[in-house]
């Protein structure tokens, strides 16, 4: 008998354990970044020669509608407030489970809003979720100046992680209230796809109201957020770093997809425009945001009249003219009368 109640106290410890474990194990592949596997569908369905591009069109334009996206945002603004009462009563630990709650119930009804566009789209066979396909595009490349610096001097691991946390989750915002898709975080920054017809309009169109807007607002966003990290680090006796946002933009055709080592896959854009972007995203100084004028071309604008630089870029092994649009505290301040104003009338040419 002793035997027996052994057996089963050791079967109901196992059982117990393993169940944690599913459960923690759940809830980490709940939270571990994905792109919106419903933006992807709609991508991938608005390449399609014969696709559905007007009705992905207007249901893109209809989640970006002001009341629409506050309506949205509600949940993450409650995750938001509990969060932040949590770690003042609670501890960061019970932050930390407050947000993964919140990745969780975000990835469950992205799932669900899916599967929706999914039953539109089912009579349509097309393999753009599965074979990498081209497509124009423009890629935003973002990164922080002044990151190595900031973790040497902070030298707090755990809090750095939180202000990265908090740093991509504002820029995410800015670019998926522009219709952008996020398919990659990069450490201190991101990569992000621009497509038209989820856009909105035609590629001028779009490339306008990235460089006019988008950009001023990752700026300005960033800017409050340094703002806030600076009092912070004032009030607890931190050293202050001075950061910066640098930033590059591209246009041009890009073959997108899942993409990878046989069986670990994941979604990814490749092309000249991926390229650029990072090259410029790298050379861009804090403030200010670089723009290849091929780009500009291949959208569809007008010759600018704004600041051109010249860089030399060894992995392409040429020259490169882009365009220096200057934002944010660090960064050159000019009226946005100067900016370019897209040829709405033209057609964007093929790269």
């Amino acid at each position: 008998m002793l035997r027996i109640m052994y057996l089963l106290s050791k079967f109901t410890d196992m059982a117990l354990d393993g169940l944690i474990w599913t459960a923690a194990r759940s809830t980490v592949d709940a939270v571990r970044f994905q792109p919106a596997h419903t933006k992807l569908l709609m991508a991938c369905s608005a390449s399609q020669a014969d696709g559905p591009q007007r009705w992905v069109g207007g249901v893109a334009a209809l989640l970006a509608r002001p009341r629409v996206a506050r309506w949205l945002d509600l949940p993450h603004r409650g995750v938001r407030a509990v969060a932040d009462f949590a770690a003042r009563w609670l501890g960061p630990t019970a932050s930390a489970l407050v947000r993964f709650s919140s990745g969780a119930a975000a990835a469950a009804a992205d799932r669900l809003s899916a599967g929706t566009v999914e039953r539109v789209l089912r009579t349509r066979a097309h393999p753009g979720l599965l074979v990498p396909h081209a497509h124009d595009a423009a890629v935003l490349a973002v990164d922080m100046r002044g990151f190595s610096q900031l973790t040497l001097a902070l030298d707090d691991t755990p809090y750095l992680a939180g202000l990265l946390e908090e740093y991509l989750t504002a820029l995410t915002g800015v670019v998926e209230r522009h219709r952008g898709l996020v398919f990659q975080y990069t450490g201190d920054g991101l990569l992000a796809l621009f497509i038209a017809e989820l856009a909105g309009g035609r590629p001028g169109a779009m490339l306008d109201r990235l460089v006019n807007e988008m950009c001023p607002q990752l700026h300005r966003e960033f800017d409050d957020l340094h703002e806030r990290w600076r009092a912070d680090w004032q009030a607890a006796g931190r050293p202050a770093v001075a950061v910066g946002l640098g930033a590059g933009l591209s246009y041009g055709r890009v073959t997108m997809g899942y993409i990878g080592a046989y069986g670990k896959k994941q979604f990814a854009a490749l092309g000249e425009p991926v390229n650029l972007a990072a090259l410029l995203c790298a050379d861009a100084e804090a403030g200010t945001v670089l723009i290849d004028r091929g780009s500009f071309e291949r959208a569809g604008f007008e010759p600018l009249r704004a600041r051109t630089v010249r860089l030399r870029s060894r992995k392409l092994r040429r020259h490169l003219e882009a365009v220096c649009l200057s934002y944010g505290d660090r960064g050159a301040q000019r009226p946005l009368t100067w900016l370019p104003t897209a040829r709405l009338d033209s057609p964007a040419e093929s790269p």
